[in-house]
């Protein structure tokens, strides 16, 4: 513990390797940001205005849509300043900030495609009882639990990194993580880590419970 410090900043070492193409890789990535700002604007916007888009099937990629624009815009407004820095530095909470929304979107992301996977599944397998099964309140219900189970678990697992000292302020990478980040504490990380592959499990086993809900719904029906 004696050369644990108070860490105020991180330095980002991943792009080393662009310096002498930094206008290039700045071009391609502010391209690629507006184009993924304009796709995804778009498909929100339309799936809004036109009602008869208003299903649950589209209702799940506007959802999809609105996570791809959070989950960038906590990646892509950073890259493009560090693309135009000389050195590439972020404060400890900015980079926090960045780990959670990074950690948050990639678990949404997944909780959405189960979830219109599972609109899907009911769709082809049962299409006669598919309007008595995904209901407006189903979806909403899944739509709930698609963000809110990631935002609070992501919560949980930034409080926890917050409690560790840190010895060092190095991230060999374009972006903060929380891997990134432990790497440095000072302390045994022990729980933390047990923690994140006790969610990674419920998070991809918790997804068969729409489908057991289906198979009662299934049992009642008959």
């Amino acid at each position: 513990m004696e050369n644990t410090t108070q860490v105020k900043f991180f330095y980002l070492f991943g792009l080393q390797e662009t310096f002498n193409n930094k206008s290039v890789y700045f071009t391609l990535s502010l391209i690629t940001y507006l184009l993924i700002i304009t796709v995804n604007l778009t498909l929100i916007i339309t799936i809004i205005q036109e009602k008869g888009l208003h299903e649950p099937m589209y209702i799940f990629l506007c959802s999809l849509c609105v996570n791809g624009l959070y989950g960038t815009a906590g990646f892509y407004p950073k890259l493009l300043l560090d693309l135009q820095s000389d050195v590439q530095v972020i404060s400890y909470g900015e980079c926090l900030t960045q780990a959670y929304v990074i950690y948050t979107s990639v678990m949404c992301e997944m909780s959405t495609l189960t979830v219109m996977s599972y609109d899907r599944y009911v769709a082809i397998c049962r299409p006669l009882l598919y309007h008595t099964i995904v209901t407006s309140l189903t979806v909403r219900k899944l739509l709930l639990f698609s963000w809110f189970y990631p935002l609070f678990t992501g919560l949980i697992v930034v409080s926890l990194t917050v409690r560790l000292p840190l010895c060092g302020s190095r991230i060999d990478k374009i972006f903060c993580d929380i891997p990134s980040i432990l790497k440095h504490a000072c302390l045994p990380t022990t729980i933390n880590q047990i923690l994140n592959k006790f969610i990674l499990v419920v998070h991809v086993l918790h997804y068969g419970t729409p489908f057991g809900s289906l198979r009662v719904k299934k049992i009642h029906v008959k």
